[in-house]
C-alpha cells in the first residue's frame, strides 16, 4: 500500500464522519439521521480497508461494528439513559426528553428503563469537560483506541523511513570517503 492510498482512506473516511456530523447537527427529523448515521458507520471501515493490515485499523472496526449493532438494534440511532444526558448536560435539560424519542441535533435515542436493546453497548460512558461533559458508547471508547494507536504506527513508520534514510546517506558518506582515501593512497605510474 502506497502513502498515497492510505491518505486518500483516511481522507475518505475523516469525510464520512464529517457528513455524519452534519447530518446529525442538521437534519430536521429523526429519519434523516436513523438513515444517515448508520450508512455512514457502515462505510468507514470500507473506507479504511486499505489500511487493514494496521492492528490500530482493526481494533477501530471493532469499536464501529459494536457501534453499529447497538445503532440498528434501536432502529438507527444510539440509545442514551437519562442519568447519562443529566451527568452530561444536567438534570434540567435530560428533563425535557420523553422516553422513545430522538434528541435534536445527536444521534441518540432516549431509552426508558424497559425499552432499547443493548442498551449497555449505547452512549453510557460520561466524559466530563469544564461545566459539562458528553457521553460515548464503549464503542466510541475502542475507535478511539484504535486511532491511537494507528496514529502510534504511523510515528513508528515515519520514524523507521527516517532513520533508514539516515543510515543510507551515512553509509553513502562513508563510502566516498573511503573511495577518496584509496584513491589518494594509489600513485599513477
Amino acid at each position: 500500500m502506497t502513502q498515497r492510498t492510505a491518505l486518500w482512506s483516511a481522507l475518505v473516511a475523516l469525510a464520512l464522519v464529517s457528513a455524519q456530523f452534519g447530518a446529525i447537527r442538521f437534519a430536521p427529523s429523526a429519519l434523516a439521521v436513523r438513515i444517515a448515521l448508520p450508512a455512514t458507520v457502515a462505510a468507514v471501515p470500507l473506507a479504511l480497508w486499505p489500511l487493514r493490515r494496521r492492528p490500530g485499523t482493526w481494533m477501530m472496526f471493532v469499536g464501529l461494528a459494536a457501534n453499529l449493532a447497538v445503532i440498528l438494534a434501536n432502529g438507527g440511532l444510539m440509545p442514551i439513559e437519562r442519568r447519562a444526558i443529566a451527568a452530561a448536560a444536567g438534570e434540567q435539560r435530560a428533563a425535557r426528553y420523553r422516553p422513545g424519542e430522538w434528541i435534536s441535533g445527536s444521534k441518540d435515542v432516549l431509552v426508558g428503563h424497559d425499552s432499547g436493546h443493548a442498551v449497555a453497548l449505547g452512549d453510557s460512558i460520561v466524559v466530563h469537560v469544564g461545566d459539562g461533559g458528553f457521553v460515548a458508547s464503549p464503542g466510541d471508547i475502542i475507535v478511539w483506541a484504535g486511532l491511537v494507536v494507528l496514529a502510534g504506527e504511523a510515528s513508528l513508520a515515519w520514524q523507521r523511513r527516517a532513520s533508514r534514510g539516515h543510515r543510507a546517506a551515512s553509509e553513502s558518506a562513508e563510502q566516498a570517503v573511503r573511495e577518496r582515501a584509496e584513491g589518494g593512497a594509489t600513485t599513477s605510474s
